[in-house]
């Protein structure tokens, strides 16, 4: 059996590392470097490094910065923001990033993601699935003003071959009350894409909960690590007292 990861994510703003409640309200929460430094000293699984406001800002990522981050690291990092072509993602390659995590450019150009997966291989390229519930039922929710069905959005990156999908929702971001184990297991049930489930961690509990009540093996969380005494190792030992597989 695969064993489960546990996946530090570290969301920037162009100038330090922030946390969100419900993608608003970005609080400042320290040093991408050092936090980097720290999550590899405690032996984390994989590493996600994301610009939220690169592409609402129409810039590119700070490839200085994001070298700085992995040099920290000896596990897999995945590196997002402002991600708009082929050459941006040669840029985070050549630099020592093991994939890409992209969400906008996979709202407006469906190709690009089929020419990156291409180019690339379905392992390097990760799309942000950002759930929100309007009326009822999931859109994707982004600030481009575009109305986007969850399931539509799905399927093209499905027939997209992408390698991986970062679920977050938007309703439970940083709120530490519990993950959406609905959308969860609703997503996991109708792909066969691996998911990182992200998105209302706040206590042990909420993670042997998440992979008793679905089917994923990745999680990846940041409020946890922010905000209260919990590390990664500690979601581990929880998870292992339950029988997971995990890499202690």
């Amino acid at each position: 059996m695969l064993k489960v990861r546990i996946i530090p994510i570290l969301t920037f703003n162009g100038f330090g590392l922030v946390k969100t409640k419900k993608f608003s309200n970005p609080r400042m929460v320290g040093n991408p470097v050092q936090a980097a430094k720290v999550y590899n000293s405690r032996g984390v699984d994989e590493l996600v490094f994301v610009d939220i406001f690169a592409s609402r800002q129409n810039r590119k990522i700070n490839l200085k910065l994001v070298g700085d981050v992995i040099k920290e690291c000896y596990m897999p990092v995945g590196i997002g923001g402002g991600i708009a072509s082929i050459s941006d993602i040669k840029d985070l390659l050549k630099i020592g990033a093991d994939k890409v995590v992209i969400k906008t450019k996979a709202l407006t150009d469906v190709n690009f993601i089929k020419e990156a997966v291409g180019f690339f291989g379905s392992q390097c390229i990760t799309i942000s699935v950002d759930a929100i519930k309007k009326e009822g039922r999931y859109m994707i929710h982004n600030t481009l003003g575009l109305s986007i069905g969850f399931d539509e959005f799905i399927k093209k990156m499905e027939e997209c071959e992408v390698g991986e999908f970062v679920l977050n929702s938007v309703d439970n971001d940083g709120m530490m009350s519990g993950f959406d184990i609905e959308l969860i297991e609703y997503v996991s049930e109708n792909t066969k894409i691996p998911i990182i489930a992200a998105g209302g961690g706040g206590e042990l509990g909420h993670y042997s909960d998440l992979f008793t009540k679905t089917s994923i093996g990745a999680v990846g969380s940041a409020s946890i690590f922010h905000f209260t005494q919990f590390t990664p190792h500690d979601i581990k030992m929880e998870l292992a007292s339950k029988g997971f597989p995990v890499r202690i």
